[in-house]
């Protein structure tokens, strides 16, 4: 078995910060929105390994992957440069709240072969179906190569749907923001209500974009999404979205491009049907969001508890901001009787998760309780 190394990163909106975006959607990843706070952008990861014209999908792909929230908006910039024509970013999606494809389960075959997410009506080995990640998949997003938006929803380990939602009008590589039609996000594609997309290409290949110099950073061209945090089903406490960023052909095939990105790869192209289980590194980037009505020591500790309701195992998820914080994890009924101890040991600075087995419990309500230092946190975890 693998060792799983979670890539976490947290932004907090704590009171007195302004819930007022400070993204300008204009497919380009600008020096002032990067930092930490409300409306700011903080790195979920980079492609390290220099693109060449020989390897991988040549001058073209992925640098970094950021996010970004407020009190309505969640923003993803994937900062690269996309070949004109088939090739596309892909974005995954693990939502809290929804159930979709399970971590390590294969992605049901879509059958259409209208988007990227779909399978190959000649050859049925070619589609995004079958592809295996560590990390539950709820949706995802594509802007190809000739500007098309394209999603996918999965509902399960065997249904999936799967179409373009850019309502017939292609997304320019000029920096406009471009909202996704109301039309086209009804039904199941309901969690891309009111999203928008930008997009900014190079004048010539990604050597030509600024972030090439500076592995994603300051000034990039970029695809930008702005997610409405409503539509997604985000919940109003602390809660967190697995993201996963791909390069992938128009007809399924997977570049070495991927964020979080495959240790010691390179510029190995990943093929068809890849399963990242096997792999080493974890490709799943954790983005732990905080809301402003939280009190301060909840937003301090950022905890989250996922699935919840839950049956057999949950997942608890905090922050220690100082080196070396006591830290206890505990779960109790409603009475305060003990009921498991996760955790009662100093850790590092960073995001945490603990996994909590809780298939030996009766069904019913507990009270998760994560104490970091001197601050408290306490969710409710109920157990069917």
């Amino acid at each position: 078995m693998k060792k799983i190394l979670t890539l976490a990163v947290a932004t907090t909106l704590v009171t007195g910060l302004s819930a007022q975006a400070q993204i300008t959607l204009d497919g380009t990843i600008n020096a002032n929105e990067i930092g930490t706070g409300a409306g700011k952008y903080v790195s979920l990861g980079a492609f390290t390994t220099p693109h060449v014209g020989n390897a991988g999908f040549g001058f073209f792909g992925l640098l970094r992957m950021y996010g970004a929230n407020t009190g309505t908006k969640l923003y993803v910039g994937l900062a690269g440069s996309i070949e004109p024509g088939g090739n596309n970013f892909q974005l995954y999606l693990d939502l809290p709240g929804r159930t979709g494809v399970p971590v390590g389960t294969e992605l049901p075959a879509i059958p259409t072969t209208a988007t990227v997410f779909g399978t190959d009506p000649v050859d049925p080995n070619k589609r995004i179906g079958g592809t295996k990640m560590e990390m539950e998949v709820d949706a995802a997003i594509a802007l190809t190569g000739s500007g098309d938006v394209q999603a996918a929803v999965y509902t399960s380990a065997t249904a999936g749907v799967a179409k373009s939602v850019g309502g017939g009008a292609a997304v320019p590589a000029d920096g406009s923001a471009n909202p996704i039609p109301a039309t086209e996000t009804t039904g199941a594609y309901a969690p891309f209500a009111g999203t928008r997309v930008a997009y900014l290409g190079p004048t010539g290949n990604i050597t030509t974009n600024p972030g090439n110099a500076n592995a994603g950073g300051a000034g990039s061209l970029a695809v930008e999404f702005e997610f409405d945090r409503a539509a997604l089903g985000l919940p109003t406490g602390a809660s967190i979205v697995r993201l996963l960023a791909a390069y992938v052909s128009g007809d399924y095939f997977w570049s070495s491009d991927v964020i979080p990105e495959v240790p010691g790869n390179g510029n190995t192209n990943l093929g068809f049907k890849p399963d990242f289980t096997a792999l080493a590194g974890t490709q799943a980037a954790s983005f732990s969001v905080v809301l402003a009505t939280r009190a301060a020591d909840e937003a301090v500790v950022a905890m989250s508890v996922f699935p919840n309701p839950t049956q057999g195992q949950s997942t608890v998820s905090y922050r220690v901001l100082g080196p070396n914080q006591p830290v206890a994890v505990t779960v109790t009924d409603l009475v305060g009787r003990n009921a498991r101890t996760l955790l009662n040991q100093p850790q590092a600075a960073g995001i945490h998760e603990l996994t909590v087995n809780t298939g030996d419990l009766a069904a019913g309500t507990y009270l998760v309780k994560v104490r970091v230092g001197d601050r408290v946190a306490i969710r409710k975890l109920v157990l069917n």
